[in-house]
């Protein structure tokens, strides 16, 4: 069916048809071709562009009179508007020829509307992703949002203070995880003053990511729908995605929001090819133009999807699987792949060779990952190869399918027999990125849990679906809506097995459910329908009046209502708690007080806030692995001593109410029944209890959040030494104050056989002896370096 675009796009480029369309418009139905007064080389362009069509009885008719009609107005508008001056007059050959850049008078109402609708669009998308804006500008500081982000910030920092750390020279792990992203975060720091503008453009940058990711979202709802409208309402409901604006908000600087943006590049590259070749083919000419731009926009999205994650190359298989499916609908459907599949392919070819020569001259990522683009040409060569043949011979599709399985398959084993070690690090690097069986929220399915995916997507998920599935069956009369159809599908099997690609779902379900909007809005006689629906047809933008935006607004709030209330709900599960950061702020003045610097200030915490305190304390934030490893043993280990050995005799331990303690108890060989060390400190800051024994290396340094938050200082401890009577027990306590919090420091120790005794105790202070008159006071000196005094009667 011939659409309103197809109609412009026709007239643009044969503006001598435009007679010719005029007269099948105003001739009564049926008629014949004498009927008109029409050449008739004309007429048959027309009847070959699908303007017109012939019917069963032999005669012909206007094959979608509303879209020919739209058409022809939208080509006489722009000759009109390149024929007159803004005064209404009509311009000179030679002002014609001097090109000047237009002024916002110069558009049409319509396209003044959609600019200030876009401009609107994604003022919104950024306003939802500021949220957290309280929580990350705080006193002067910028506190960025989640853990990983101050990996990046510490790496972003060394590229502006450290001459030995280069793009070429980065550290191993970001060469090999996201070396593009930390290299535009670094540039981008540089333009804006270096050192103390990098917690401001790490902070910024997500929501500039999303902003870009709704123009680019708008280009393909528009492209493959021929609708503005579709297109306004597709970047509204990425505004109010709640996973999206999760990731992409204020402060959480990961490499999230950077992906996305290459995603939908690369999406909004292929869309075009195939817009492009239809417009050819309504033409019976290829036309490079709109075409060039898709190719180049597909190599510049993969190229930057593989070089910005060590796992772009998950990114780029939807390519894969849409040119293997391309391929069987151009064949069902008598057409050659190459249309729409050859740009394609050519665009990743280009992403390969710049991707390969990053690789081998700067080091980023492993050979896997940079060879990762070039497998999929290779393999599109393939599919296009065997596409054109079934396409010239007259195979039928379903033959089609099974060779390329069969050749998928085949492809395979070859590369496990001739490449084994390729092979290996290939299945290997998918199965621990996909399928690893670990305790972190990101990598549980989407539909895990309690209605995960209503809180992610509110009901805009479920409103997607079905479009989704209606993209996929469009898709063999209209090649526009496969890339779409492609990407939704890979992205919500990847997110149920890992919610973490809920960001990459969400520019498709934006899209699907912008349409849905419009759609639904038009069934209820609230609008037009949208030009999918309606021939190809879509109004003219204009301001609704006052009723239309009220039911608007009535219906954005029935389908997208509880994505917005999940919005600020969702980010705030990201962002760094406020006794998180007053903790870390008093580590690092205690640290600052006392003259430590790291490694004497590593912080050891939960892994997952463990980046968060050691950059604030120490600046040293690239890697949580120590406190991955050791941080859960430490607190249910019940040995203080070895611990303290073990963890170098240095650096900070941090205890909360959800992390500290299991409250289990060891029952040693007397039948004593010890707690666990976070238990001790935590609950008796490390202060004998009954029973319990103290610990005399552990110094609570900050309380935060009515205890909620403590940390702890690892020090030698002083020794206190003294004489009472032989084989007693002797106690030793003083009061201390930290933060407001006050509680009694209590140890306690035998006497030998010579009445000699000693205690370590973790904290300064007059210390008395229960019991006895003797007295000692701990300098705060000794508790540091492991001084032993002698209490005085």
């Amino acid at each position: 069916m011939v659409t309103a675009g197809d109609v412009h796009a026709l007239l643009a480029d044969r503006p001598e048809l435009v007679p010719a369309v005029e007269a099948v418009l105003a001739a009564d139905e049926p008629f014949a071709f004498a009927d008109l007064s029409v050449d008739s080389g004309r007429f048959g362009e027309l009847v070959s562009q699908g303007v017109v069509e012939k019917t069963s009885e032999g005669e012909y008719r206007v094959a979608d009179r509303g879209a020919v009609r739209q058409g022809l107005e939208a080509a006489r508008t722009g000759d009109t508007e390149r024929e007159t001056t803004a005064t209404g007059g009509v311009t000179s050959n030679a002002s014609r020829s001097t090109p000047s850049l237009p002024s916002f008078s110069d558009f049409d109402r319509s396209d003044k509307l959609t600019a200030l609708g876009l401009l609107a669009g994604l003022l919104l998308v950024v306003a939802f992703r500021l949220t957290s804006w309280p929580a990350v500008f705080r006193d002067g500081h910028v506190v960025l949002s989640g853990n990983d982000p101050y990996y990046y910030r510490f790496l972003v920092e060394q590229l502006v203070t450290d001459p030995q750390v280069t793009p070429s020279n980065l550290p191993g792990a970001a060469a090999k995880g996201e070396p593009l992203t930390v290299v535009s975060l670094w540039l981008v720091a540089l333009l804006f003053g270096g050192l103390d503008a990098v917690g401001g453009v790490l902070a910024w940058y997500p929501p500039v990511a999303a902003a870009t990711t709704g123009l680019l979202v708008y280009g393909v709802a528009t492209l493959v729908t021929d609708d503005r409208r579709v297109g306004l309402a597709s970047v509204l409901m990425l505004a109010v995605l709640p996973g999206h604006a999760m990731r992409t908000s204020m402060g959480f600087a990961d490499h999230h929001a950077f992906d996305y943006v290459w995603l939908a590049l690369t999406l909004l590259g292929v869309v075009a090819v195939t817009v492009a070749a239809r417009r050819s083919q309504a033409r019976s000419r290829p036309r490079l133009g709109l075409s060039g731009v898709g190719v180049a926009t597909v190599a510049l999205g993969v190229t930057g999807q593989v070089l910005a994650w060590e796992a772009g190359p998950l990114l780029v298989v939807p390519l894969g699987l849409y040119l293997a499916v391309d391929a069987l609908r151009a064949v069902a459907e008598e057409e050659s792949p190459l249309h729409t599949g050859g740009p394609v392919v050519l665009g990743v070819g280009i992403a390969a060779a710049l991707t390969w020569l990053v690789h081998s001259t700067l080091g980023w990522h492993t050979t896997l990952v940079a060879a990762a683009p070039a497998l999929v040409a290779v393999g599109g060569v393939g599919v296009l190869v065997l596409g054109e043949a079934a396409y010239r011979t007259g195979l039928p599709a379903w033959a089609l399918a099974a060779i390329e399985l069969v050749g998928g398959v085949a492809a395979v084993v070859a590369l496990r027999m001739l490449a084994p070690q390729f092979w290996t690090e290939f299945t290997t690097a998918a199965t621990d990125r996909l399928f690893a069986d670990r305790a972190i929220a990101e990598v549980q399915s989407l539909f895990s849990g309690s209605l995960g995916w209503l809180l992610l997507f509110g009901l805009l998920l479920l409103i997607a679906l079905p479009y989704l599935g209606w993209s996929l069956h469009r898709a063999r009369t209209d090649a526009r809506w496969l890339p779409l159809g492609v990407y939704g599908t890979y992205f919500l099997v990847l997110a149920a097995v890992q919610v973490r690609f809920v960001g990459q779902l969400s520019p498709v379900v934006a899209v699907f459910a912008g349409l849905a909007f419009v759609h639904v809005a038009g069934w209820a006689d609230v609008v037009a329908p949208p030009a999918p629906f309606a021939g190809g047809t879509a109004p003219t933008l204009s301001l609704p009046d006052r009723s239309t935006v009220q039911a608007l607004v009535v219906l954005f709030v029935l389908l997208a209502g509880l994505s917005v209330v999940q919005v600020p709900l969702k980010t705030n599960l990201v962002t760094t708690d406020a006794g998180e950061y007053e903790t870390a702020a008093e580590m690092s003045a205690y640290s600052e007080k006392t003259g430590l610097t790291y490694p004497e200030n590593y912080v050891l915490s939960n892994w997952g806030d463990n980046r968060v305190y050691n950059y604030f304390v120490s600046g040293e934030s690239f890697s949580y692995s120590f406190a991955e490893r050791h941080y859960r043993s430490f607190l249910s280990g019940t040995d203080g001593e070895g611990w303290y050995e073990r963890l170098n005799r240095r650096g900070f331990v941090v205890t909360t109410d959800a992390a500290a303690g299991s409250g289990l108890t060891v029952t040693n060989a007397n039948g004593d029944a010890t707690p666990d060390i976070g238990t001790r400190l935590h609950d008796d800051y490390g202060s004998r209890d009954g029973d319990d024994p103290g610990l005399g290396h552990y110094r609570l340094v900050a309380t935060v959040d009515d205890g909620r938050y403590k940390a702890f200082h690892l020090v030698p401890g002083a020794v206190v030494r003294g004489s009472a009577d032989p084989s007693s027990t002797v106690t030793v306590e003083t009061r201390v104050e930290v933060d407001g919090t006050s509680f009694a420091y209590t140890r306690q120790t035998t006497a030998d056989a010579d009445g000699q005794y000693s205690v370590r105790v973790a904290y300064p202070g007059a210390y008395a002896v229960p019991g006895t008159e003797s007295r000692v006071t701990v300098e705060e000196r000794a508790v540091l370096n492991g001084t032993t005094v002698s209490t005085e009667a």
